[in-house]
C-alpha cells in the first residue's frame, strides 16, 4: 500500500506542465552562439592546461567573452537556456562548435608540421655546414702533412723551438 501511494504521488508530481522558455528578445544568434561557446571551451580548456598562463596575462574569461562578442551575462544565460530546451538549435550549434574545433586543429597540425619540416631542414644544414668545415679542416691537415713530407728540411714548430 505504501508504494501504490508513493507511486501515486510520483505520478501526480510528474504530471505537471513545465512551461517552455520564451524567445528573449536578445537572444544571441546561433551562428554568434557558436562563436561564443567556441571561445568559451578553447579558454577553459587553457585555463585547464595552464592556469598560471591565464593569470599571468591578466585574462579573464568571462568577462573577456563578453567584451569580445558585445554582450553580457544575462543575454548568455538567457539564451543558452532557450537553446537548451530547443535541441535541435543545440544540436546544430553544436555540431558547427565541434566542426570549427576540428578545422582549426587541422591548421594548427599544418602549422605544426611546417615547423618540425623548418627545424629539419636547419638542423641538416648545421650538420652539412659542420661537416664542411672538418672536411676542409681535414684537406689543410693533409695540405700541411704533404708539404712536410715533401721537404725534409721543413721542421716543426716544436723541434725548432727546442733548437733554440
Amino acid at each position: 500500500m505504501k508504494y501504490l501511494v508513493l507511486l501515486v504521488a510520483l505520478l501526480l508530481v510528474s504530471c505537471q506542465s513545465v512551461d517552455k522558455t520564451k524567445k528573449p528578445d536578445n537572444l544571441i544568434p546561433e551562428g554568434k552562439m557558436v562563436e561564443v561557446l567556441t571561445d568559451l571551451v578553447l579558454l577553459n580548456s587553457a585555463k585547464n592546461y595552464n592556469r598560471r598562463i591565464l593569470e599571468e596575462t591578466g585574462i579573464h574569461i568571462n568577462p573577456y567573452i563578453y567584451e569580445k562578442h558585445g554582450i553580457d551575462s544575462l543575454q548568455l544565460a538567457q539564451s543558452t537556456q532557450y537553446y537548451a530546451e530547443n535541441t535541435s538549435k543545440l544540436d546544430k550549434i553544436y555540431k558547427s562548435i565541434k566542426d570549427s574545433l576540428e578545422v582549426r586543429k587541422s591548421v594548427l597540425e599544418k602549422i605544426e608540421e611546417e615547423e618540425v619540416r623548418v627545424q629539419d631542414s636547419i638542423r641538416e644544414a648545421s650538420v652539412k655546414d659542420l661537416q664542411d668545415s672538418l672536411k676542409k679542416q681535414d684537406k689543410k691537415a693533409d695540405s700541411l702533412l704533404k708539404i712536410k713530407n715533401q721537404d725534409p728540411q721543413v721542421s716543426s714548430p716544436v723541434r725548432s723551438s727546442s733548437q733554440n
